[in-house]
């Protein structure tokens, strides 16, 4: 059986706010600085790296206006294989890779593709604004 939807914002009045909330600390909370000598490191997901995927929703939600839905689907679903290289790399956090999972499962269509961006982007407000 399928989780239930993330991305259902009429189902979750929320979703843009206490879930983008709750996903931004939960990602943060798997993000640690770490003192290493006379320089931080930083350990999990780094704030570029948030942007840099977010960039990549939004060019797919903006060819999703030009090119056929269909064409773009593939595109979408490989971000899964985007972010696990991430992790591999130790630049992304479990945590984050567990939201994008299951925020990709849940573009079905290009609305969802949509819910999805604007979702992201209330993340990326609460994970910027942290510190």
């Amino acid at each position: 059986m399928k989780e239930k939807k993330i991305l259902d914002y009429k189902q979750n009045t929320e979703l843009f706010n206490e879930t983008a909330k709750e996903w931004a600390e939960r990602i943060a909370k798997d993000t640690e600085k770490i003192q290493k000598g006379t320089k931080k490191i930083q350990k999990g997901t780094k704030k570029t790296q948030v942007r840099n995927f977010y960039n990549k929703v939004l060019e797919l939600c903006e060819r999703s206006e030009r090119e056929e839905w269909n064409d773009i689907v593939p595109f979408v679903k490989m971000l899964n294989s985007k972010v696990a290289y991430g992790r591999s790399r130790k630049v992304v956090s479990d945590e984050f890779q567990e939201m994008m999972k299951q925020c990709i499962a849940d573009v079905e269509e290009k609305s969802d593709l949509k819910t999805f961006k604007l979702f992201f982007e209330a993340v990326i407000g609460f994970f910027q604004g942290r510190d």
